[in-house]
C-alpha cells in the first residue's frame, strides 16, 4: 500500500510539473503549420497541437501509468491469493466434515476409555 501511495504522489508531482511547464514555456513546436503527410498516395493535413491536446496526451499517459502501477500488482495478488484462500477454506470444511463423520467413533472410544479399570485392565460393569 505504501508503494502505491508513493507512486500516486510521484504521478501528482509529475502532473503538476508538466502543467507548470506548459504554462511557463508554452508548447513545443513539433508540428509546424501546413504539414502534409502522404499515406498510400493520399495527402493528410496535420494541424498543430494546441495546449489542450498536449495536456490530454500527458494526462492519458499518466492515467495509464497509474493504472499499471495499481492494477497489475492487485491482479497478481488476487490471482495468487484467492486460490490459496479458497484451498484453505476447502481444507477447513473437509476437516470439519471428517470430524462430524468420525464423531460417533470418537465418542465410543472415549466411553470405552473411561470404562476401563487400569489396575486390573478389565471393563467395569
Amino acid at each position: 500500500m505504501r508503494t502505491a501511495a508513493w507512486a500516486a504522489f510521484g504521478l501528482t508531482v509529475l502532473l503538476a510539473l508538466a502543467i507548470g511547464a506548459f504554462l511557463f514555456w508554452g508548447l513545443p513546436a513539433l508540428i509546424p503549420e501546413g504539414t502534409r503527410v502522404l499515406i498510400d498516395g493520399q495527402a493528410v493535413d496535420l494541424h498543430p497541437a494546441h495546449a489542450g491536446h498536449w495536456l490530454l496526451a500527458a494526462l492519458g499517459v499518466l492515467l495509464v501509468a497509474a493504472l499499471i502501477v495499481v492494477l497489475v500488482p492487485l491482479l497478481i495478488v488476487l490471482s495468487v491469493g484467492v486460490p490459496l484462500v479458497m484451498g484453505a477454506l476447502g481444507m477447513a470444511i473437509g476437516l470439519l466434515m471428517l470430524a462430524l463423520a468420525a464423531s460417533p467413533l470418537v465418542l465410543l472410544a472415549w466411553w470405552l476409555w473411561t470404562q476401563v479399570d487400569r489396575k486390573r485392565m478389565t471393563i467395569r460393569s
